[in-house]
Parts: C-alpha cells; structure tokens; sequence
C-alpha cells in the first residue's frame, strides 16, 4: 500500500462520514474464562478501585463516568487477547497484562515482539475509525504518553469487538459512578458470545503521513452527524488499512505459524 492510498472522510453540511467502510467478518470468539478475566480486571480498574485510568481524553472536555471507563478497558483488553491470538507462537510473546496500577502505567507497547512495538486498537464492531487523539502525537509519529519517553510504535492493529459493551451495560447506566456489584456485572456480560475481527493495520511510515498531511476530525466536529468530537483527532479509516496477512508477514519472527490460541 502506497501512502497515496489514504482517503480523507468526506465532510458535508458540517458533518464527517465515512468513505471506506470495511464489514464486520467475526475470526472468533472469546472463551468464558478469558471474558471473567477481562471483567475482574476491568472492574478493579474502575469501581473496584484496584487502579486508576484517565477520567478525560487529550484535549477533551468530558469527563468519563466509571462505567464509561468500565466499557472502554473491557473492550481493549478483550482486543489485547485478539491480538494474542496472532502472536502466542512467538517466542518474544507475553500474555496480555492484568495487573492493576495508577495512572501512567498503561500508556506502553501492548506488545513488542523482537524489534517490533505493537499497539493495539479497539472499537466497537460497526466502527471504521482508527482515531487518535492528536495531542498526543508529534510530527514523527511518537507517542508522547509513554511511560518513561516518547514511544514509537511500529504497528497499530485495529479490532471491533461485538456486542456492543455500551448497550449490554445500557440497565446499569443509571448507576454509573456508585457502587456496582461485579456478580450484576458478570451476569450481564457472561451472557453474551464476545467476539472479534481485525480489519487491519498501519505502520509508522502510515502513521506520519496521516499526521503530516492532517487527516484529521476537530474537537466540536460531527462524525456521521450524530457523534460530536470531544477532543481532535487523527484518523484512518478501516478500508485503507494494510490487511492482516502483511501484519504478520511484517513480524521478525522465527514461527510464523499463527492461529487460535488457548489464551482467548
């Protein structure tokens, strides 16, 4: 793929709206086990209160209540172990981190396998969008709330996660910022088949091209005339990304046989 490639969302009567659209073609599904996992962890990182995860974006004004914060770690977390399920194989593999900490700790690599830094991207199952905020992006593609210094992510995958965590936890909403039980929250989302897909990837080089060329969505814009922006942000939509089989291809690794793997 040719960074001419990249397509701009089209922008009429003040509104964004997506032009390269990719559907969503689940690869599987998470095991039980893996999605009680993922609520323990989420729980504690939110009314459990075992850690700590940024209550506003970069540049944004709203402030995210715990059940906000609550959907959007389960679901990255969960797209974590999606990615797992490419790389297990690899001998520089480690399982998707559960462990709780403060606030900082979790602006890493999501996984680095040999001279690759991977960062993992999660949306819901209809979204088209990898966004990031652009305060925390420099002309070189660095990531600037890395732990320790500016981060340089070799990769960027996205995944769509289905169903949609926000509607599953829509009867809880009422009491986003008390006391929930993690059994109400269990029952509601053990319920349901948790499953993913991968549209696809960038790399750096993408990364700076879009940067540079300001493929961006303001803060107070319109996505698809009913989302309005809470912080500016860079954008690539999924019908442009590099496809799955490059990503591994990519990887300097000495096993490329990928597949399910027993984590997820």
């Amino acid at each position: 793929m040719t960074h001419e490639e990249f397509t701009p969302m089209n922008f009429e009567n003040g509104s964004f709206s997506i032009s390269k659209r990719v559907s969503f073609r689940k690869l599987n599904s998470f095991k039980p086990k893996t999605v009680d996992s993922v609520i323990e962890f989420a729980f504690n990182m939110t009314f459990g209160a075992k850690g700590e995860h940024r209550h506003s974006r970069s540049g944004g004004s709203i402030i995210r209540g715990n059940l906000e914060i609550f959907a959007n770690t389960f679901q990255g977390k969960l797209s974590e172990f999606a990615v797992a399920n490419l790389l297990y194989k690899h001998k520089d593999f480690k399982e998707p981190d559960l462990s709780t900490h403060g606030l900082g700790v979790w602006e890493d690599a999501d996984f680095s396998i040999g001279a690759n830094v991977i960062s993992v991207k999660s949306t819901k199952s209809y979204g088209n969008l990898i966004l990031l905020e652009s305060k925390d992006w420099d002309s070189e593609g660095k990531y600037s709330g890395s732990v320790t210094e500016p981060k340089t992510y070799s990769h960027m995958i996205l995944v769509r996660i289905s169903p949609d965590i926000e509607k599953v936890l829509q009867g809880l909403k009422s009491n986003q910022n008390l006391n929930i039980a993690i059994s109400d929250v269990r029952a509601l989302l053990l319920a349901e088949d948790w499953g993913y897909d991968i549209p696809g990837y960038i790399t750096n080089a993408d990364l700076i091209y879009v940067i540079n060329k300001r493929f961006v969505i303001p803060k107070g814009a319109l996505l698809n005339n009913s989302v309005r922006m809470d912080a500016e942000n860079f954008y690539v939509q999924a019908g442009d990304l590099r496809p799955l089989r490059e990503f591994l291809s990519d990887l300097d690794s000495d096993d490329h046989s990928y597949g399910v793997s027993p984590l997820a």
